[in-house]
């Protein structure tokens, strides 16, 4: 598994040819994160780990199907199938991540 930091100058802003549809939702998030000045890390393929910065505590949102839904694709918090949003809709994400990262706070 390869670690790519979202917040690095070199990255990418799209999914590369052959990424699975989980996946890419997880890069698209990633991105707009990054846009609101925070940090994301891509620990899975279809799991990114995100912070407000240095001394920070992070959340994970992963992206997985949903059977309830159609087996339409949803973020959930880290591996779980604690459900987000439906990964069809990534500015929910934002917002939700961004209020997670608020009430999680810094390391002591």
């Amino acid at each position: 598994m390869t670690r790519e930091t979202t917040g690095d100058a070199q990255q990418n802003d799209g999914p590369e040819p052959g990424t699975s549809e989980g996946a890419a939702f997880v890069i698209t998030l990633a991105v707009m994160l990054r846009g609101r000045k925070l940090t994301s890390e891509r620990v899975g393929e279809r799991l990114v780990r995100v912070t407000a910065g240095a001394g920070s505590r992070g959340v994970e949102v992963g992206c997985r199907r949903r059977a309830s839904d159609g087996d339409r694709w949803w973020f959930t918090w880290g591996d779980s199938t604690v459900w987000l949003c439906e990964a069809d809709n990534p500015t929910e994400a934002v917002l939700q991540v961004k209020s997670a990262l608020r009430t999680v706070g810094t390391t002591p």
